[in-house]
């Protein structure tokens, strides 16, 4: 099995290639690898390990090159903040409840020991593409906690994009490091489909868990018409 011996370093010379540009200068001089160069690496490894079980050394370099690309095609980038402190949104909730009205209508009332989800909404939007030709996909989710718990819940907001044959392109997770309690708040995130997009569908899940149990999931599909049109449908 002579590739086993070649693929390493064969695949991380064609990965360099895509991770000069995705390198940043630390202060001290030091570099710090961002999330494309991470995945160009680690698509150059394994594009190579099937390129050289299929055609030895030639086919890691072939396999290597390929999924270095594919792993650089998405870009990424995460924040949070909070917009409304726990005293303004927990009135708010509480007026909704007291107008809900009476029986099955009436609102459950906020927790007196916790701090759980109460509203997450989500909405897509783009942006022009930039030099390259690339589409950026923006998503801004808004979420309320509600409650007088003292416990701090871990909330977390996890992304996947699927290509046209629901193949998994993309996931990630991001803990909402804004979050200290009952409160209203904003996650941006945003990432980048490859030049050749066009003409393709995507679908866009965002999900938002609290102390590792799912509340909701929302859903769009994404089809990029042309280089300047993006159209969004939202499926649930």
């Amino acid at each position: 099995m002579q590739f086993k011996t070649i693929k390493r370093p064969i695949a991380a010379g064609v990965a360099a290639i895509f991770l000069l540009s995705a390198c940043a200068t630390n202060p001290d001089g030091s570099y710090k690898m961002d999330e494309k160069a991470a995945g160009a690496l680690i698509g150059a490894a394994a594009g190579c390990a099937i390129g050289a079980a299929a055609k030895g050394a030639q086919g890691c370099v072939v396999g290597a090159a390929v999924g270095a690309a594919a792993g650089y095609l998405i870009g990424w980038y995460f924040e949070s903040k909070k917009l409304a402190d726990a005293q303004v949104v927990n009135n708010e909730y509480e007026r909704q409840i007291k107008t809900s009205g009476k029986g099955k209508n009436k609102a459950e009332p906020l927790p007196k020991n916790d701090v759980i989800p109460a509203k997450f909404e989500t909405k897509v939007n783009t942006a022009p593409p930039d030099n390259s030709g690339q589409k950026e996909i923006q998503v801004t989710s808004n979420t309320d906690l509600v409650g007088y718990g003292d416990k701090v819940p871990v909330v977390e907001q996890k992304y996947a994009i699927y290509d046209e044959k629901n193949n998994l392109v993309e996931e990630k997770t991001e803990k909402v490091t804004a979050v200290d309690g009952a409160g209203r708040y904003q996650t941006n995130s945003k990432f980048k489909l490859p030049a050749d997009a066009k003409g393709k569908k995507y679908t866009v899940k965002t999900t938002l868990v609290a102390d590792n149990k799912t509340y909701k999931e929302n859903s769009y599909k994404v089809t990029v018409l042309d280089g300047q049109t993006l159209m969004v449908a939202a499926l649930y």
